[in-house]
């Protein structure tokens, strides 16, 4: 039973940052969105829309990421409740 709590705990924080990740995701893309549509990308480094990009790429990895994370310690927890139970 601790091994289900333990992992209750970490699934609340894990999709409460996951959910706070795709918000500011969602608002970035909002961004872009806007600066596509009035041509608003500048030309220097961190404006320019080949920077936007990859700034969108970088947090849509992360968001990957820690969805693979929450998976696999969903996956582990289970491993090892089946491996209690069959002790």
């Amino acid at each position: 039973m601790e091994k289900i709590r333990e992992l209750i705990t970490l699934l609340e924080s894990g999709v409460e940052d996951y959910d706070t990740q795709m918000k500011v995701l969602q608002t970035e893309r909002l961004k872009y969105i806007r600066l596509s549509i009035t041509d608003g990308f500048g030309t220097e480094e961190g404006d320019s829309k080949e920077s936007w990009l990859l700034h969108l790429k970088q947090l849509e990895d992360s968001l990957a990421l820690r969805r693979r994370t929450i998976q696999q310690a969903i996956v582990e927890t289970a491993e090892d409740i089946q491996k209690e139970e069959n002790a």
